[in-house]
């Protein structure tokens, strides 16, 4: 007799293997009311579709949610709003970091995964050595930061993936706080003595006679910091994870031209995260129940991406799967800012790593799982390269 289904996303299990638990919820509740983080939890790709698109029922400011309280505190105000507000702070930061940018960064993207992987050698830890230490050097590029700081973006980034969590258990977070400091340091600065980087882009950049101001610049570098890597990060490791589990896909990455399918693939199957929030603006019926203005909505990305409804044989890597409609980066509006650089990474690093490293292995067969729930990464990947 199975338990009573309640969702948990802190449970071990969790970390280890949430598709059991998602596959229950889409076949038994897929419109179901978690009392463990207080919000009701969309299981099914339909109804995930639908809650990235629903803008009048389902605010995007999960703080105007009942079981928040106190001020935002992770420094991601901007991109975390509705309407014109939303759409004004989107079109000036996208201005600023759009296809211009990320394409300009092919070159250096290469040169920097070919330095990471002359590095590599016997045994290594992929994530540290490779999936962690790749974005962060591009998005500091791109930002303009030293090298320097590089180590401290990267504590910021495991502690921002924490806090991530903290939301649900009803806690606060410091990691939002820290970078906004660290780039209100750097804002007037570059205002005085402009230079070729991103936060002189966010600052010169207009749109009919509008800019934006210091706090929302500070809040596009935080949330640019944390898509344009930990999502990275997580595409990288939990990819390779799975194509060193799955021989079969990891010949077809080597011998053919797979990278694009490959990498959205690698989104679909374990998505870098798991949870997006709204907060509904208004009652409404959804599935037969009543979701009350003020409470805490959830997508599972996870388990959207896992529907057999949507994909075929869900539950099997195939690295030429096409098409491929996973919500992995959300969709509309709010789709992630940082995921055209985090595909392109993604499509160079994964191909260059397998052709490098045809016989590599993994040195065990159980997974060093982080213990976040809305972001699913790998704290190490130890693997025999030849």
């Amino acid at each position: 007799m199975q338990a009573e289904l309640t969702f948990n996303p802190f449970l071990p299990v969790m970390r280890t293997d949430p598709y059991p638990m998602y596959r229950r919820l889409r076949e038994e509740d897929p419109v179901h009311y978690s009392p463990v983080i207080k919000s009701w939890v969309l299981a099914r790709h339909a109804d995930v579709l639908n809650f990235f698109s629903d803008h009048e029922r389902l605010s995007s400011d999960r703080r105007r949610a009942n079981k928040y309280r106190g001020p935002r505190t992770d420094g991601l105000a901007g991109f975390q709003s509705d309407g014109p507000q939303h759409t004004r702070y989107r079109n000036l930061t996208t201005k600023a970091f759009g296809p211009r940018v990320i394409d300009g960064m092919r070159a250096r993207i290469e040169s920097i995964v070919g330095a990471l992987l002359s590095r590599l050698d016997g045994e290594a830890d992929l994530i540290s050595g490779f999936a962690r230490a790749l974005p962060m050097t591009v998005i500091s590029e791109i930002l303009g930061v030293p090298a320097s700081d590089h180590e401290k973006f990267h504590q910021w980034g495991l502690d921002f993936a924490m806090s991530t969590d903290h939301a649900y258990k009803g806690l606060g977070g410091q990691a939002g706080p820290e970078m906004a400091r660290y780039f209100a340091g750097l804002v007037p600065e570059r205002r005085r003595e402009p230079r070729d980087d991103l936060i002189t882009q966010l600052i010169q950049t207009t749109e009919n006679g509008d800019s934006l101001d210091d706090g929302e610049i500070i809040s596009a570098l935080v949330s640019l910091l944390f898509a344009g890597h930990e999502t990275t990060v997580n595409l990288i490791g939990n990819g390779m994870l799975s194509l060193l589990r799955n021989p079969d896909q990891f010949e077809r990455v080597l011998e053919h031209d797979v990278a694009r399918t490959t990498v959205e693939e690698f989104l679909r199957y374990e998505s870098p995260a798991q949870i997006i929030s709204r907060s509904a603006a208004s009652d409404m019926e959804l599935q037969g129940r009543t979701i009350k203005q003020g409470d805490s909505v959830i997508g599972l990305l996870g388990a959207a991406n896992r529907d057999p409804d949507v994909f075929e044989d869900p539950d099997t890597l195939d690295v030429t799967r096409h098409p491929n409609p996973h919500v992995a980066f959300g969709h509309g509006v709010h789709f992630c800012i940082g995921a055209q650089l985090s595909r392109l990474e993604g499509r160079i690093a994964v191909p260059a790593l397998v052709r490098c490293f045809p016989k590599m292995a993994l040195l065990s067969d159980e997974a060093d799982w982080r213990e976040t729930a809305v972001l699913r990464g790998l704290n190490t990947l130890r693997v025999r390269l030849r």
